[in-house]
């Protein structure tokens, strides 16, 4: 099936104003989904329960991969949120967490709920055809990436500051990249990456 095309138009170490950009290009898509896909990693107690209570039923698991030491096997996180205790959650920091939640969930609060780890929203959808240009939306591959704390659409890593995607169709549809990066007072940032 592939993958669509991510391009970076926007980039700030204010969360909040990233947020902001990320949801005008998210007013211009011609359909949004319904349920959008969030991950976060959270480094302290207080993370995991203020991003916990947003994310409802998210997958908990480990940030990176943990073994048995006794047999080298691999742990799974199997550590509920909803029931484990501070001392619990603190052993098994930092954590991972995923879930699809309504859109109308993943506010600003969500933003403001993270701390210092990474963390990204994608609100799939479709951009209106572009007659100038002879392009067509795409239901597949069309939609809005926020990551925080990174640069990357497969987040490979930690920076101080936040960027904002738009993914396009497979073949990297660069002038629609543009168009919707001028809307925002952005630019195309780098190169085009492999988005979802």
């Amino acid at each position: 099936m592939g993958h669509s095309r991510a391009h970076a138009v926007f980039t700030t170490i204010d969360a909040d104003e990233a947020y902001a950009r990320a949801w005008r290009l998210v007013g211009l898509l011609e359909r949004v989904d319904e349920e959008v896909y969030v991950d976060a990693e959270v480094r302290t107690v207080e993370e995991a329960r203020r991003v916990g209570r947003l994310l409802p039923g998210a997958a908990v698991d480990h940030v990176g991969a943990v073994q048995d030491p006794a047999t080298g096997e691999y742990l799974f996180c199997e550590l509920d949120l909803g029931t484990a205790g501070d001392a619990e959650v603190r052993a098994e920091l930092p954590l991972f967490l995923s879930a699809e939640v309504p859109a109308a969930t993943v506010g600003p609060d969500f933003v403001r709920a993270l701390g210092e780890g990474v963390a990204d929203i994608w609100w799939r959808g479709r951009w209106p055809d572009d007659p100038e240009t002879d392009r067509l939306g795409s239901d597949t591959y069309d939609g809005v990436q926020l990551v925080l704390h990174g640069d990357r659409a497969q987040i490979d890593g930690w920076t101080p500051h936040h960027t904002v995607f738009v993914h396009v169709d497979r073949p990297g549809d660069l002038p629609r990249a543009r168009k919707l990066a001028a809307r925002i007072d952005g630019e195309l940032i780098g190169g085009v990456q492999i988005g979802w």
